[in-house]
């Protein structure tokens, strides 16, 4: 619909919207991407930090191609919506000015990865249900009335810690950046301004970071550490991870003109004034070079999420409680499952996601005694294990990873005597496999043609958040599995490949839908896929 209250200077622009320009807009509907639709005479906005059926006052930010839709930012609400809630962090909160976000923290910049902060919980959750319908019936082709969309509701994870949907990530990966002191020194009868290296996150599109102060996502043991007090001189990016024993481990990415040495002992001092006995705490600070090219340190296309797959080289500096990985632990009913993760490597960052997801899978793929399954894009071998405790001895799960980290995790976890083999799964077939998982899939297809491996059973299939191509699709679908259980953060992607593998002849016979991220505009789906029944040809009229 349009507005009617857009603004008189907006409403004769025949020209469309420039950027700064401020309007009125109902926002209508959830967007994917943690946007909300709004229509008005001059076209589609998207704007961020809205609420649906609220009025608000809006900023245009950007311009889509041939003026076809805007982007804009909230930037006051004169008549709140029931489920607008205060912001649990103003540095993503949108309506807190630039001079209240620098009095509270130090930063006036506007930060993205709490786009929803402002929305009650039950209210989000009812935003990702309608954006998973939606974007299934869009691009899967899977119809809205059908029950897997009509009866899809998005359900809550268990939070130890509170219900506000805070202190759920287990890992936080931070930029550091430069920070100028407004006070300046004396020095050699001139004034210097002091110079910091801070832990931070770059605001929404932009390429240059700046700092965080408390991010309320992080977890307890986390966020106890104040890592914004750090100068991080020398350092490029710092992973932080709690594990679920607790143990704390730091990883640190130096820049390659500065020593390891040297940058390692600075910051360890640090720790140990900050937060004592690193040993007793727990806490392991772990330096690494960063990967470089030509002597020059890869740089991540801003705002990508997509982590660059490091060899661990010599000379690194292990500090503190000495550990290099952490110990993970997943219960699902009376099974229990343990795995190594080193630094850098791949796990998922909800406290309730990793015995959710392996009894999800488990529920919905029921893998069975003696029968051979896949698990794509495996990761440190989350399902891996369960898999092969549900196939035992007489089974065979085949793993696939791409990242070197992850996979020598994988190696080492499913290794004769490896920390993830279960009594059942002592002696199973396990064969752990690193590469690309379109180009496996084409050996896995000559070996089963040969008889090196048995028919497949079932797939566990997930990819990052693009999702799997089609001819990953492709390829698997010419293995001809029984089952495929497919894992996605990105509804989108679940969507396109949904449409995919209906083309394929799948159907869609599951669906469940998590709130793994809260507070976010993210949100993990799982959906099982069965060969969808052979259609009857017609038959063909006889003809004198």
């Amino acid at each position: 619909m349009t507005h009617p209250a857009t603004t008189p200077a907006a409403s004769n622009n025949v020209d469309g919207y420039s950027v700064g320009q401020t309007l009125t807009v109902t926002c209508e509907a959830p967007a994917h991407g943690g946007a909300f639709v709004a229509r008005t005479e001059q076209g589609v906005i998207f704007a961020r930090h809205g609420i649906v059926g609220e009025q608000a006052e809006v900023r245009i930010t950007a311009i889509g191609p041939k003026r076809r839709f805007y982007f804009a930012d909230v930037i006051s609400v004169p008549v709140p919506s029931l489920a607008r809630r205060p912001h649990p962090w103003i540095q993503a909160d949108a309506l807190a000015t630039e001079e209240e976000r620098a009095a509270a923290t130090g930063v006036p910049e506007l930060l993205g990865g709490m786009e929803y902060g402002h929305i009650s919980l039950a209210e989000q959750r009812r935003y990702k249900t309608d954006i998973v319908r939606t974007q299934i019936n869009r691009l899967g082709g899977l119809p809205l009335e059908s029950p897997l969309l009509t009866n899809l509701i998005v359900e809550e994870l268990p939070l130890r810690d509170n219900n506000e949907g805070l202190s759920w990530r287990t890992r936080v990966r931070y930029n550091v950046t430069k920070v100028r002191a407004q006070d300046s020194e004396e020095k050699n009868g001139k004034k210097s301004p002091a110079v910091t290296w801070r832990v931070g996150m770059h605001p929404y599109h932009a390429s240059q970071p700046v700092p965080v102060v408390d991010f309320p996502l992080a977890a307890l043991e986390l966020r106890n550490l104040e890592l914004e007090k750090l100068n991080l001189r020398g350092v490029r990016e710092v992973e932080a991870t709690v594990s679920s024993r607790g143990r704390v481990l730091l990883q640190f990415i130096v820049d390659p003109r500065f020593s390891i040495e040297e940058v390692a002992k600075d910051i360890e001092q640090q720790a140990a004034d900050a937060w004592g006995l690193l040993a007793k705490r727990k806490i392991s600070l772990f330096f690494t070079p960063q990967s470089t090219s030509n002597g020059k340190p890869k740089r991540r296309r801003p705002g990508s999420s997509h982590t660059p797959y490091r060899r661990v080289p010599e000379g690194d500096q292990l500090l503190g409680a000495g550990l290099r990985s952490v110990t993970e632990e997943v219960t699902f009913g009376s099974r229990r499952f343990s795995y190594q993760v080193s630094a850098g490597g791949f796990w998922q960052i909800h406290r309730a996601a990793p015995s959710t997801m392996v009894g999800t899978m488990l529920t919905m793929l029921r893998p069975q005694e003696g029968e051979c399954t896949l698990d794509l894009y495996a990761g440190a071998g989350l399902f891996t294990a369960a898999l092969a405790d549900a196939v035992g001895a007489t089974g065979t799960v085949i793993s696939i990873e791409g990242s070197p980290v992850t996979h020598k995790d994988a190696r080492s976890n499913f290794a004769p005597d490896g920390c993830s083999r279960t009594e059942n799964s002592a002696d199973t077939r396990i064969e752990v496999i690193r590469g690309d998982v379109a180009r496996h899939l084409v050996d896995l297809k000559t070996a089963l043609e040969f008889g090196e491996i048995p028919a497949i059973d079932a797939v566990v299939l997930d990819p990052s958040r693009e999702g799997a191509n089609r001819t990953t699709l492709e390829r698997l679908d010419a293995l001809d599995p029984k089952r495929i259980l497919y894992v996605a953060c990105d509804p989108a992607s679940l969507g396109r490949d949904t449409g995919i593998l209906r083309e394929l002849g799948w159907d869609m016979v599951q669906l469940r839908a998590f709130d793994m991220y809260p507070n976010t505009h993210h949100v993990e789906s799982v959906a099982l896929f069965e060969r969808a029944p052979a259609k009857p040809r017609p038959r063909r009229r006889r003809t004198k």
